[in-house]
């Protein structure tokens, strides 16, 4: 459930486990065009290091560890991190926020999963570097999504039903894609929901959301907006 502020949505569930998951609203304006300086006065991330990335659609994951002093990489579209003095920064319009959180060992993560993200499991593939760096474990990993684009404003093309047919399984293909009128539809929230579910993630411990960037005004949308869409940002962080 998120919890709705002036300018900015943060997830109860995770909130409530002293995790700080925030998610900006259009009216914040284009973070990309933000300095940090204001991320952390208007999020009191106090001298917390702000961590993120160029993000190039890939399943590219940096893990920022104890020894870690650089916080910006190129062609990055995730990270994980177990410090109390780093703050996760990624941005967002339409594409879906995957946040995560080891609440045994107190790791977190955010991923930005687009539909390439998604064909490349960076979810996924977030969870397995945690369980080779944190010693995680996936009864214990909390997952939830950010707000990305919904199903019924998200058409796709015959190539692309193809392209997820040929790597994944007929139920997850069923489950997430929809053929009505004539046109293909993509359910990105769903598709990683259930892949995760199906890779040992709890079902109780994931958190998902009805919301929709492409038909709520509140949201930037590259689909409905195009080149002139801003950009949301999503911070995960120790409170």
């Amino acid at each position: 459930m998120y919890i709705e502020g002036n300018n900015y949505f943060r997830i109860k569930e995770l909130e409530e486990l002293g995790i700080g998951a925030i998610y900006t609203l259009k009216n914040y304006g284009d973070v990309r065009k933000l300095p940090k300086e204001k991320f952390i006065e208007d999020f009191q991330f106090g001298d917390r290091k702000i961590v993120a990335g160029y993000q190039t659609h890939t399943k590219n994951i940096e893990i920022i560890s104890k020894d870690s002093d650089i916080f910006y990489f190129e062609n990055t579209d995730g990270f994980i991190t177990d410090r109390r003095d780093i703050v996760i920064y990624t941005k967002y319009a339409d594409c879906l926020p995957v946040y995560i959180y080891d609440a045994k060992n107190r790791v977190i993560s955010l991923v930005h999963s687009g539909w390439k993200g998604t064909y490349e499991e960076i979810a996924l593939e977030s969870i397995k570097l945690m369980e080779q760096n944190f010693n995680s474990q996936r009864e214990d990993i909390i997952v939830a999504f950010g707000i990305g684009i919904s199903q019924r404003n998200y058409e796709v093309q015959e190539n692309f039903l193809q392209q997820f047919s040929e790597k994944f399984s007929k139920d997850l293909i069923e489950g997430s894609f929809l053929r009505k009128d004539s046109k293909i539809y993509f359910d990105n929230q769903k598709f990683n929901f259930l892949n995760l579910k199906r890779n040992g993630i709890l079902e109780k411990n994931i958190i998902v959301n009805e919301y929709c960037t492409y038909e709520d005004e509140r949201f930037h949308s590259f689909r409905r907006e195009k080149e002139s869409s801003g950009r949301a940002g999503g911070f995960i962080y120790f409170k």
